[in-house]
């Protein structure tokens, strides 16, 4: 935790406090756990102290005696919240609202201390943070687009994991290229895949199969009362199939296969950046090359992360995936021949 301001890790120990609400931590355990240097500890019983004193102790709470203090979150006792800086803390619910939906294990404490802050403040505050809101949406980019987020994307999560950790289906909406179908769903795990969300399901018309959703076109999820068995086979049949590739574009049975590609030495840093696979390793090669290495099954997923480096890489194995690669060379040739 090198080279991080006086906020920066003031809120990083406020944050690691309050995303642990049943747990007390000693300076120690937090400096531990976000690798303050011992160097700073000074700095971290100053910024503790400040935060435990802030607004009479309504966010952190300290108990012990000195030099054997322990601070714990104190948010499920607060019922108000004072803001002696609005705008800065506008700033601040904005962001809040943006990581509430992509780390879903702090969601429900973001979400709840967003709603006490939402109800301290007046109409005309509520109406600046809209408009704040609204403009940084237009600041922050993606690919040159606002950000694509949904306000109830933690709730769904929500509902999504009580339904597997409670083994009961769940009532989807879910949108493809082609249509709007309302269905039933075993949910049996959350997956993170190449940047995406996808919640991974059981077939109920065939038994054993597995298949994913994409969680940003599950439009609504309702949690039912019918129940499932939780199938353990079934389930490392599911990871099995992440873990080699081929669960977002696969076999239900899939066969692992030796990869190697060639590229120059200087991709090796958006090779590291971006690993196609967690078997993927990177050794060098000749002069002034890097050789890929990754045991993984050979579909779309992997036809089109090579297509995406066709000008600089070169495929030595398998067979399979060179031969897919120049038929498709054939079809521009033909496409756009001058």
């Amino acid at each position: 935790m090198a080279n991080v301001t006086r906020g920066e890790r003031t809120v990083q120990l406020f944050a690691k406090v309050i995303s642990n609400p049943e747990k007390k931590f000693t300076i120690s355990d937090l400096m531990a756990a976000l690798e303050i240097p011992e160097n700073e500890r000074r700095n971290v019983q100053r910024d503790m102290l400040f935060l435990s004193e802030m607004d009479g102790g309504r966010y952190i709470k300290v108990s012990g005696e000195k030099r054997s203090y322990v601070y714990s979150s104190a948010l499920k006792h607060a019922d108000r919240l004072l803001f002696p800086n609005f705008e800065n803390t506008m700033l601040h619910f904005v962001f809040l609202q943006r990581i509430a939906n992509i780390y879903p294990a702090t969601s429900d404490t973001i979400n709840s201390l967003l709603m006490k802050i939402k109800d301290s403040l007046p109409a005309s505050e509520l109406e600046s943070l809209k408009r704040l809101s609204d403009d940084l949406d237009k600041r922050i980019l993606f690919m040159g687009t606002p950000p694509d987020y949904e306000e109830d994307a933690s709730e769904k999560l929500r509902i999504v994991l009580q339904a597997i950790h409670e083994c009961r289906k769940i009532k989807v909406t879910y949108v493809t290229e082609t249509s709007r179908a309302l269905s039933i769903r075993i949910p049996l795990m959350v997956i993170v895949y190449h940047g995406e969300l996808y919640v991974g399901c059981q077939s109920e018309t065939h038994p054993g199969d597995t298949y994913v959703l994409k969680f940003r076109r599950m439009r609504k999820v309702e949690l039912t009362k019918e129940t499932f068995k939780d199938d353990p086979k079934i389930v490392d049949k599911l990871r099995k199939r992440v873990n080699l590739g081929s669960a977002i574009l696969g076999r239900q049975e899939p066969r692992a296969e030796e990869v190697e590609i060639e590229f120059p030495s200087y991709a090796r840093i958006f090779l590291e950046e971006n690993p196609f696979h967690r078997s993927m390793e990177i050794h060098d090669y000749g002069e002034g090359g890097v050789l890929v290495t990754m045991k993984v099954e050979v579909n779309d997923m992997l036809f089109r992360w090579a297509l995406g480096y066709a000008d600089i890489a070169k495929v030595r194995k398998p067979a399979s995936l060179r031969q897919r690669l120049h038929n498709f060379g054939v079809y521009l040739m033909d496409t756009y021949r001058w």
